[in-house]
This record gives structure tokens, C-alpha cells and sequence, in this order.
């Protein structure tokens, strides 16, 4: 064994873990514990690449449509060819190049000819493509014809982050909640592709003057919070946390833990982290049958409709989880969570890793 062969895996990702998303973090330092060394990346360009060439084995992308686009969001050309040309140059100096696909297209991005040119050059320039359900492995080769090197590789629970959950009661009399009414929490970036303003016309419809839904989140954009403003108006049955800034751990801990349940009325999903944050919590989600929830329909914690059909069915599954067994949707969203382990995650992606290194020497 030659001393590049015996040198322990190493990967360095793009971006770097960071604050405010803990999937980085959580996949990466289950990584190191699975033998992957860690490397955090610089500027993805030819001087960072010569300097780390034979001491990093992979580089590994997760969202890349800020490297390739203009400020406006559409796709250029000119940075296009040149983000490409430096995977091939990282290809061709020894690295492994990774996708985690955590979408088909960038949300709130224009999808003409140069988002799908974007995306087929990018996906089928990488030597690895990693997908997080079962299906995503056809949508690679539908969608952008990519047959070989797809591997599915999952998104882990939240219990790493959230390891002590107080009980529901504690949670609302910390953040002044009334301990009656029926709490369903639109939570994350708030941006119209995740249907603040569907959730809201919604609640109205389900009967009892006990519901109450809560979004809560960044919103980046103030022409889209004028708009939640004005359809909320001073509806008791809707309270509005949006501001600049994200959601700080300890505060999310607090709120998902005084839900009764998430709901996520989004027109665009491919994969969701939400989803395992809601099953980390033991709660019920309402979902649109998009992406990973087009499989999910056996899952007791998950209540999808058509997201055709989302005027008249999403207020009825919002009815449905506030009339489901509590115990049963903790104990169902107990198993997924089980099976989402981040260890298990994280030696099957070593696994594979592994593999494509002995397969390029």
C-alpha cells in the first residue's frame, strides 16, 4: 500500500459548515467519526486547488447557484464556464467531486434554458452525485441524464442538536403561549415558495377558535412580509414572527416543542430538512405531495395532500393531524428519527467514499 492509499480519507466542503444550518456540521463531524477528515475549503479557485491538490480526496458542493449567478439570480454564461472548467481542472489535478442534490433548481430562481444548461453541465461533471430518497436516484437520470455514480445518501435526525426537548407546557409558558390552543407552525427562511400566505388562508378554514399558526422566521423579503401583513391583518387566529434575522437554536427548540404540529405549504420541495427536524420533535406535518413526500403517504406523522388541490385539501390534513393520536404520531415519527441516524448516514457515505478512491487510482 502506497503511502496516498494509507493517507485517511479527507473532504472539504463548499460552503463550510455555518451558523444557522446545522446539517453541515452534523454530516461533516459524523464524517471525521466514520474516519473522514474534515478540511475546511477556501476560495474554490486554481491557487486553492494547486495548494491542496494530493491532501484532500473530495470536494464536496452542496447549493451552488450563487456560483454561477448574478446578483439578480439568472445564470451567467461567462461564470458558468468558468465555475465548470474549475471542476474539470478539480478533476483533473486528482480531487473527487461531490453533489448533494438538495433540489433539481435553485428555489426562487428563473428556470429557462440556462438554469437547465446550468444544472446538466454541473451534474454530469461531478464524479458523485448523492441524493437523500430513493426516487431522487430516477429524477437524476430523468431530469438531467445522469445514470452512474448516484448514491443515496440520507438526511440524519436533529436529536444531536435538540437532545433535551422540554414537554409542550414548559415550552408555551416560557414564550407566553395559552396552554388550549392548537398550535400549527410554519418555521424556516419564509419566502413565497414555502406558502406563508396559502397556511394563513387555510387556518381560517378549520373549524375551532382554538387554532392558531404561528410563522416564524427570516423573511429576507419586505415586499413579501407587507403582503403576510396585510392577509393576516389582526386575526387572533394568526401571529406573524418574521423579521431579518434567523431563528437562534435555543428559540426553535422552544417553539417546536410547543407546536401540536408543523405545516409546510410549499409549491417548490425536493428534500427537506424540516422534516426531520419535525420528527426529531415527535410532531405532525402537513405536507404538499412534492419531491421527498411523494413516498411518504405510509408514514403516520405525515399528512400529504395534491398540491393541486391545495385550496380545498390542505385545510382538511390540518384538520386531520389536529384529530390524529398524539401518541401514535410521536411513536411513528420516533421510528423515522430511528432510522435517521447520523452515524448509519455517515459510515454508508464513508462506505462509499471509500470506494471511489480505490476506483480512480
Amino acid at each position: 500500500m502506497n503511502n496516498d492509499q494509507a493517507r485517511p480519507l479527507s473532504i472539504s466542503s463548499f460552503p463550510n459548515p455555518f451558523d444557522g444550518n446545522p446539517y453541515l456540521g452534523l454530516l461533516y463531524s459524523h464524517l471525521e467519526a466514520a474516519g473522514v477528515r474534515y478540511v475546511r475549503s477556501g476560495h474554490f479557485g486554481q491557487e486553492w486547488l494547486r495548494e491542496q491538490r494530493g491532501k484532500i480526496d473530495f470536494l464536496h458542493f452542496h447549493w451552488v447557484g450563487g456560483l454561477y449567478e448574478k446578483p439578480d439570480g439568472t445564470v451567467s454564461l461567462a461564470r458558468l464556464a468558468v465555475f465548470v472548467l474549475k471542476i474539470w481542472l478539480a478533476r483533473a489535478l486528482g480531487y473527487q467531486v461531490i453533489w448533494t442534490a438538495h433540489n433539481l433548481y435553485p428555489h426562487n430562481r428563473k428556470r429557462d434554458w440556462k438554469a437547465r444548461l446550468a444544472r446538466l453541465l454541473f451534474v454530469n461533471s461531478v464524479n458523485i452525485v448523492f441524493v437523500n430518497f430513493p426516487r431522487a436516484v430516477d429524477d437524476m437520470r430523468r431530469v438531467f441524464h445522469r445514470q452512474n455514480g448516484v448514491f443515496v445518501v440520507p438526511h440524519g435526525n436533529y436529536r444531536p442538536v435538540y437532545p433535551q426537548i422540554p414537554t409542550a407546557a414548559a415550552a408555551r409558558a416560557a414564550l407566553g403561549l395559552s396552554p388550549d390552543a392548537f398550535i400549527y407552525l410554519l418555521f424556516g427562511g419564509i419566502s413565497p415558495y414555502k406558502g406563508a400566505h396559502d397556511a394563513i388562508e387555510a387556518v381560517r378554514k378549520v373549524e375551532g377558535r382554538d387554532a392558531l399558526l404561528v410563522v416564524l422566521g427570516q423573511c429576507p423579503s419586505q415586499e413579501y412580509a407587507e403582503r403576510l401583513r396585510s392577509l393576516a391583518g389582526d386575526d387572533p387566529r394568526v401571529q406573524l414572527r418574521i423579521g431579518a434575522l434567523d431563528i437562534p437554536d435555543d428559540e426553535v427548540l422552544l417553539w417546536m416543542a410547543a407546536s401540536n404540529a408543523i405545516v409546510t405549504p410549499y409549491s417548490d420541495i425536493y428534500t427537506s430538512g424540516t422534516l426531520h427536524l419535525t420528527a426529531t420533535f415527535g410532531k405532525p406535518m402537513i405536507v404538499p405531495r412534492l419531491g421527498v413526500f411523494q413516498d411518504m403517504a405510509d408514514q403516520p406523522f405525515v399528512f400529504s395532500y395534491d398540491p393541486a388541490d391545495g385550496a380545498r385539501q390542505l385545510p382538511q390534513r390540518m384538520r386531520d393531524a389536529a384529530d390524529a393520536d398524539p401518541a401514535r404520531v410521536a411513536a411513528a415519527a420516533a421510528r423515522f428519527a430511528d432510522a435517521h441516524e447520523w452515524s448509519d448516514i455517515a459510515r454508508e457515505a464513508a462506505e462509499v467514499l471509500a470506494r471511489g478512491r480505490r476506483a480512480a487510482r
